[in-house]
């Protein structure tokens, strides 16, 4: 079965030192603050360029963000998640710049997905490229609260709770909500991912997607789980609509490898030297 992917936002968390750097950065550690920034940034910069969808706003949003991470570092009481934390507050910055502009043009974001291998063979890369084009044109197309759900969940790595706490829904809420944007997800890249089988008579399959969404969500009894896949082992229908829901969710996962430009990086550091160096 193949799992969520896992919490992204603080690569300090993974290594158990993040709760310290936290309380360092809280009690005034200027350097502490600075890792804490650079950990969350990427993140930052990947869901603002999703939800603004236009280059100036979502950079405009990681600087803000961040400032005012460092602003209210001392208000993190740790009752959340630090990625509930930053990603409710990178979420209401972007809902800022989004007001009043809804007609502008989407940005061009292909580049966020890419393959792994180091020497990949011109196939690949051509492969790789056109996934990366249609996902891009896919998610834009969602409406926010779609892409919101798919950008926290499958894209960053939150847990269901995690999630559902950045977007103030239940978790209940939040998995129905996901598991719609999944399906819109697969509909949408369908016509790239999944090949046309010809049908004879009538059927009478289940929701496989739905049921797949539910699997890895962990909301699928065994004896159901069992019976999805006798059904998947002998449908060739069902067996490449839940394929295509799995490739759409990998190359989700494939844009956490996304940094921020060296561009941005050099501007957002220069907006955090000017606030830390400010008497204290």
């Amino acid at each position: 079965m193949a799992t969520p992917p896992p919490n992204s936002v603080g690569s300090v968390d993974s290594a158990g030192d993040l709760s310290d750097v936290i309380a360092r950065a809280k009690s005034g550690d200027r350097q502490a603050l600075e890792t804490v920034l650079a950990s969350v940034a990427p993140a930052i910069h990947r869901f603002s360029m999703r939800m603004c969808r236009n280059v100036h706003d979502a950079e405009d949003v990681v600087q803000d963000t961040l400032l005012n991470i460092a602003r209210h570092i001392g208000d993190f009481e740790g009752r959340s998640s630090l990625s509930s934390w930053v990603f409710a507050i990178t979420r209401s910055a972007c809902a800022r710049k989004r007001r009043g502009l809804k007609n502008q043009p989407s940005v061009d974001d292909t580049h966020l997905v890419h393959t792994q291998d180091l020497a990949p063979s011109p196939e690949a890369r051509a492969s790789d490229q056109e996934l990366a084009s249609s996902l891009s044109t896919a998610l834009n197309a969602l409406v926010d609260d779609y892409r919101e759900v798919i950008l926290l969940r499958d894209v960053e790595g939150l847990s269901a709770p995690e999630a559902a706490s950045v977007l103030g829904i239940s978790v209940d809420a939040l998995k129905s909500r996901l598991h719609r944007a999944r399906e819109a997800l697969r509909t949408a890249l369908r016509p790239l991912l999944e090949p046309r089988i010809d049908r004879s008579g009538p059927t009478s399959c289940p929701d496989v997607v739905a049921l797949w969404s539910k699997k890895l969500e962990g909301d699928l009894s065994p004896a159901d789980c069992s019976s999805m896949e006798k059904h998947l082992a002998s449908c060739a229908s069902c067996g490449s609509a839940c394929g295509a829901l799995k490739s759409a969710l990998f190359a989700c996962q494939r844009i956490r490898t996304e940094q921020v430009p060296p561009a941005i990086q050099a501007r957002v550091k220069a907006a955090m030297r000017a606030w830390t160096s400010r008497p204290l």
